[in-house]
């Protein structure tokens, strides 16, 4: 019998992954890494070696069930959604606390999916439940709504912390939307389609280097835009690779989780892959799995490392690293 949480990898991830339907033609085989590198784990982080801390007034015995996407901030903490429970968990790596960030009773969260913290610790939260962004401070107050009544079903979410805006992305209607941080919208990228510029379920987002990138989940891509909105790329996956978490590094290297393989993979700016963790292969191919893989979400730190979400609420750092070394 499967756990609750292969039944909710079914229905959170495989809609938006599903959307362009049919046969995607013969694309070649995965590329395979340079053996004289590989990605590797260097820390983990796990919700028993975090105290909890005073400020949380509602966690009790810290109950998860479906860890869905993660986000950490410039003073060390890591944010992590879990829609099942209707909280977002905080872990302060700095001080070894832990809490949970649930609203109040006029503010209530009900199914936090994604997740962005800009300078100041502040964290943007889409709900699946709820139209708009709902913004908390860094101790979990409620702040203000940006976009409530904009989006049909706001997804990804992300924070450009030196130039202060935000980008929003709606899956249902196919749109990326930026606003400044309090709220007042500034631009709107793309159009729901098929062709270059137009999404099918656009999902994470990251902003890096002037650029904006964009999941475009039922298109199987990501597109790469100016902040003016015009294209400016496409990095396409095969037939074999079904990305639904994306992250950048200090150095543009994208990594992504993969439903198809079930694991981490990461690519260098011409598209490449340079390394994986965990990814099933067997001569050349991707092995499919037939539930959830073992990581879910995947983001960078305020000094670019890789953090990945795991199932069980474990935060994996990673890097690429010299495989000859020991």
């Amino acid at each position: 019998m499967r756990s609750p949480y292969a039944f909710a990898c079914v229905a959170l991830f495989i809609p938006a992954l599903t959307l362009a339907g049919g046969a995607r033609g013969s694309d070649p085989p995965p590329e395979e890494p340079s053996p004289k590198v590989r990605l590797a784990s260097v820390r983990t982080y796990v919700p028993q070696q975090f105290r909890q801390s005073r400020i949380d007034y509602l966690s009790g015995e810290f109950p998860t069930q479906f860890p869905y996407r993660i986000a950490a901030d410039p003073q060390g903490r890591i944010f992590v959604t879990d829609p099942a429970v209707s909280s977002v968990h905080v872990f302060d790596t700095r001080n070894n606390k832990r809490w949970e960030i649930r609203g109040d009773r006029h503010h209530r969260l009900t199914r936090p999916a994604y997740i962005a913290a800009d300078a100041d610790g502040n964290i943007y939260v889409t709900d699946l439940g709820l139209s708009g962004v709902i913004v908390y401070s860094a101790t979990g107050w409620f702040l203000r709504t940006i976009g409530s009544g904009e989006f049909t079903m706001p997804s990804g979410v992300w924070v450009d912390r030196e130039q202060r805006k935000l980008y929003v992305s709606d899956c249902w209607r196919g749109e990326v939307l930026s606003f400044d941080l309090r709220g007042n919208p500034l631009r709107v990228f793309g159009s729901e389609g098929r062709e270059p510029g137009q999404f099918a379920c656009p999902r994470d987002l990251v902003v890096q280097s002037g650029k904006l990138l964009v999941l475009d989940a039922g298109n199987f891509r990501i597109q790469i835009f100016d902040l003016q909105g015009h294209l400016l790329g496409i990095l396409p996956f095969g037939v074999d690779r079904r990305p639904f978490a994306f992250a950048l590094d200090a150095s543009d290297r994208l990594y992504y989780a993969d439903l198809y393989s079930g694991g981490l993979v990461a690519v260098d700016t011409q598209g490449k892959t340079v390394g994986e963790l965990e990814a099933q292969r067997e001569r050349g191919r991707w092995i499919e799995h037939p539930s959830c893989p073992n990581f879910v979400s995947v983001a960078a730190d305020a000094r670019g490392n890789i953090l990945a979400l795991r199932p069980s609420l474990t935060v994996e750092v990673v890097q690429i690293v010299d495989s000859t070394l020991p």
